[in-house]
């Protein structure tokens, strides 16, 4: 039976028809769920050196993929400026420090570690000095705190701009605290301690001092006997420094939530409840960030 050409046009204008109408579907498919699913909205706790560069690269990758970032910085900030990352908003909150002062603070770190790095006859006078700057750090820190979570038209604003989720570098204290006063999720950029101090007495990750090498000790896996003594008292140190100086921070904690707070103690004493399950969670799987 001869097929006709003037059967055959409709059927191909039909089947053509069909699948441009399939194809508009799809489309208009793919739009919605890339509309709902890609787009988040990122508030970022940076630190400042080495560490914004990370975070920077975290940054330009989140944008990237359409995400909406916005980052807190001070006005005392000596390496972070408004602008520095094409497509990110700047939050920038006042400070009673200028740059001076953190430049200075910086500066006195690199030179205590490349000057001063402790051996067995200069152990005692290094850990003087990292002391000294350690309150001097706190101070800084503190002020930082302040500028955001004293300044109520701020936390309102981050408040009315309902961020999903707040990525903080932990060598600057308080994103955690910040979290919790916008009441949203937070993740820390890495493994940020010497010796793992608050990886383990926090987010109580194991860490034998005779098989894990402390962070900064220069050890690795495979320890002789003398390298496991000196690696068990590089962790005692670090416990003890830490215990000394991050124990101040216990009574911020407590002021700004308002009831008495741990931010972590020694003896695996555990943080308040409404926040224990989040640090867990969050510090114990903060590998992957490190290793991004």
């Amino acid at each position: 039976m001869a097929i006709r050409e003037q059967d055959v046009i409709p059927t191909f204008i039909s089947a053509k028809a069909c699948i441009i109408k399939l194809c508009i579907h799809l489309l208009a498919l793919q739009v919605t769920v890339v509309g709902n699913v890609s787009c988040g909205n990122v508030l970022i706790w940076p630190a400042e050196a080495s560490h914004w560069l990370n975070v920077k690269v975290i940054i330009e990758e989140l944008i990237h993929r359409y995400h909406h970032v916005s980052v807190l910085v001070s006005t005392g900030s000596v390496f972070i400026n408004p602008g520095d990352v094409s497509g990110a908003k700047f939050e920038v909150y006042p400070v009673p420090f200028g740059k001076a002062d953190f430049d200075s603070f910086i500066k006195d770190i690199i030179m205590l570690w490349l000057n001063n790095r402790p051996t067995t006859l200069s152990f005692h006078r290094f850990y003087q000095e990292l002391g000294k700057l350690v309150r001097i750090g706190n101070t800084l820190n503190r002020h930082m705190c302040e500028g955001v979570l004293a300044n109520q038209e701020l936390l309102a604003q981050l408040r009315k701009n309902k961020y999903d989720v707040l990525l903080s570098d932990p060598v600057v204290i308080c994103g955690d605290l910040i979290a919790l006063k916008l009441g949203i999720p937070f993740i820390y950029t890495l493994r940020f301690t010497p010796a793992l101090t608050v990886e383990r007495h926090c987010g109580k990750i194991p860490a034998p001092p005779s098989y894990v090498p402390a962070v900064l000790s220069e050890l690795s896996d495979r320890m002789p006997f003398g390298e496991r003594v000196k690696n068990i008292i590089s962790y005692c140190v670090q416990d003890y420094v830490f215990q000394k100086y991050w124990g101040e921070w216990d009574s911020y904690y407590s002021q700004v939530l308002g009831k008495a707070f741990l931010f972590c103690f020694l003896e695996y004493r555990h943080l308040a409840k409404d926040m224990l399950d989040v640090a867990s969670h969050i510090m114990s799987r903060s590998s992957w960030l490190m290793f991004y």
